[in-house]
């Protein structure tokens, strides 16, 4: 009785290891969302490469968004979970993040919109001028 009662234990001990496993790969996904279809187009690991291209997307910050409805109907929104969480500071936000969310909309060349969540988890959306082009050759996103 013994015997069964601690391989049943092991058995749930390994069980629960490979689940957290699971959970944590999964954190570290990059997601590509086609806003039109609502579906993910995308998924691959985050890297360091790509958390340069988030900060430069953050620095190119010009303000808040002040759109009732800021999401467009087609374009991409893309998830990204960082590597190494970030500390923000500029005159619209200080906080420490470690996941954003970029809009990118065709129609609007050069100019898209950045979603950041402050520490209350509370999303705050920013407009921003920066040329998606090289994230989207990096990510393989036509």
């Amino acid at each position: 009785m013994r015997k069964s009662i601690k391989i049943i234990l092991f058995l749930f001990c390994i069980s629960l290891f490979l689940n957290i496993k699971t959970i944590s790969a999964s954190d570290g996904t990059i997601k590509v969302l086609d806003i039109e279809t609502s579906t993910i187009i995308k998924e691959l690991e985050s890297t360091e490469e790509i958390d340069k291209d988030v900060e430069n997307a953050i620095k190119s910050i010009t303000g808040v968004t002040v759109q009732a409805n800021p999401v467009p109907k087609q374009g991409y929104l893309i998830k990204i979970p960082l590597t190494k969480s970030l500390k923000i500071k500029n005159k619209w936000f200080e906080d420490i993040v470690s996941e954003v969310l970029l809009l990118y909309n065709p129609a609007a060349k050069g100019q898209g919109k950045v979603i950041l969540y402050n520490d209350e988890n509370t999303p705050m959306f920013f407009d921003i001028e920066y040329d998606f082009l090289p994230l989207f050759e990096k990510l393989n996103v036509k």
